[in-house]
Parts: structure tokens; sequence; C-alpha cells
């Protein structure tokens, strides 16, 4: 199992609860996947994601999490102008 964290830039003034951004990611993640757990911890301007992923490397893991992440945020029009930051 591997721990991949990653951030989304939130637009200036909005703000969603951590629990509520994990659960409206979760609806768009597939078994495929793997994820076994999801972390959430909002900040001014961002939300701090902890994935918990099944995966033999941790390049395997970390593009599984941000294709996850990106097509949830695709997805969810809650997020039409929130970014996955580009470490």
């Amino acid at each position: 199992m591997h721990m991949i964290a990653l951030r989304l830039d939130v637009p200036p003034g909005e703000h969603v609860a951590p629990a509520d951004v994990a659960a409206l990611l979760r609806v768009h993640f597939v078994p495929d996947d793997r994820i076994e757990h999801l972390w959430a911890h909002s900040a001014t301007g961002s939300v701090d994601l902890a994935f918990f992923l099944l995966a033999d490397i941790e390049a395997e893991a970390l593009l599984t999490a941000r294709a996850a992440c990106q097509r949830a945020i695709e997805r969810t029009p809650r997020f039409t102008h929130w970014r996955l930051r580009d470490s």
C-alpha cells in the first residue's frame, strides 16, 4: 500500500467541509483505482488529500491517484473551478 498526497486549489471564497470533499471524490472512484482510503483536510484556498492505494510501485500509485482525482473533479459540478495542483 502506498500513500499519495495531493492538493486541490480552491477558488477564493469557496469552502467545502473535508468530509464532503472526500465523499464527492469517492463517488467517481472505480474498483480498478484500488483506493482503500481517502483523507481530506481543508485549509484556506486548498484541500489536502491523502490517498491510500494498493499498487506494486509508488509511481503507479501516484498516477492512479492523480487520474482518479482529476476524473472526479471533471465530473463534479461543485468542483468546476477547482484545480489539482501540479507538484
